[in-house]
Order: C-alpha cells, then sequence, then structure tokens
C-alpha cells in the first residue's frame, strides 16, 4: 500500500506486531525495503489500537487526516468497533474505510459492529463488498461517507466491470455494490 502514497504523503501501520510470532515487525522491514518502500515515507507502530486515542492518532499522522483506512484487527465486536470509531475521528472527507474478513465463517458476528457504527454515524455507508476468492477467503467492505458514495461507486463499477455482480447487496437500505470474481446469479 505505501507504494501508492502520493508525494508528502506517509503510510503508519498499527499493530502489536506479535501475531503469528515476534518476527512479524522485522519481517514487514524487510518486505518493505525489498520491495523499495522508502523508510521515510511510513511508520510502523508498535500499539494496540485500543490504547489509542483520537488525538495521539492524529498526532502520529502530523495533523493530517488520513484517505484510506485497512482494518485487520483483532477480529471481535469490541475492537472492530473501536478501530472504526479511530479510524472515524481522522478520516478525510472523501476518505475510504476498507474492513477485512467482513463474511468470514470464522467471525460472522463482525458485521454487528458495523451495523452498530453505521447506526452511530449516518454520514457513512458501505459503498462496495468486493468477494475476493471465496468465503474463507472472506470479503472486504468499502466504506466512506454518502457524499462521496457516488463517486467511488461509479469508478468502481467502471474499472471492474466484469467483477460486478448485477443484483447488488442490501445494507441498512442502501444498495450496496458487489464485486465477485465469478459474477453469476445462482438459478433458482
Amino acid at each position: 500500500m505505501a507504494l501508492g502514497l502520493a508525494p508528502g504523503e506517509n503510510a503508519l501501520g498499527i499493530d502489536l506486531f506479535d501475531w503469528p510470532d515476534q518476527s512479524v515487525l522485522a519481517s514487514l522491514l524487510e518486505y518493505c525495503a525489498v520491495a523499495g518502500v522508502p523508510r521515510e515515507s511510513f511508520t510502523a507502530w508498535k500499539k494496540d489500537s485500543r490504547a489509542i486515542t483520537p488525538n495521539e492518532l492524529r498526532a502520529k499522522l502530523g495533523g493530517r487526516s488520513a484517505r484510506f483506512i485497512h482494518i485487520d484487527g483483532e477480529h471481535s465486536h469490541e475492537c472492530l468497533l473501536n478501530d472504526l470509531e479511530l479510524a472515524h475521528a481522522v478520516l478525510h472527507p472523501d476518505g475510504v474505510i476498507a474492513l477485512d474478513d467482513m463474511l468470514h465463517p470464522g467471525y460472522p458476528t463482525l458485521i454487528t459492529a458495523v451495523l452498530e457504527y453505521l447506526s452511530r454515524h449516518s454520514d457513512m455507508r458501505v459503498i462496495c463488498i468486493i468477494d475476493r476468492e471465496s468465503i474463507t477467503a472472506a470479503a472486504k467492505f468499502l466504506l466512506c461517507r454518502i457524499d462521496a458514495a457516488d463517486r467511488y461507486e461509479q469508478d468502481l463499477m467502471t474499472s471492474f466491470a466484469r467483477f460486478h455482480y448485477i443484483v447488488g447487496a442490501d445494507i441498512v437500505g442502501h444498495l450496496t455494490l458487489v464485486l465477485t470474481p465469478e459474477p453469476f446469479i445462482p438459478s433458482v
């Protein structure tokens, strides 16, 4: 993701960097170096996101808002809701939040945290469900503010037209775009 930074932007990774073992942070730094990511363009912050305040996060971001946030956390209702609220506090007006492992059979109740978050923030909506390959690979949700939703949806539908599941999905009264590797409608 850091390879997609605009000039002057920085990436911030927040994690305990201890799963599956203590070598995760060293592996990340090595991978970034091999991929050609300049070390000064990203920060790896070893911290539990539940212990971060919005003001601390803003400071770590240099006072800037975040245009893209990817959440792949603890996989519990409490942690996801906390991470969503933290992301919301620093999200750029046109920013996007990506949520990993939505609809995963191992974490079937994560959707309840998303629905709770959406009920608290009526300015936000799920704009896309990305079905990566199978139910165990789990889908990603993309969220943004309603004001930016049409622009993103149109761009996603144009850029990924062959993956567009035309029926869509109803999430809290909004027709949500679904992208999937095999967008067929099952015969009934």
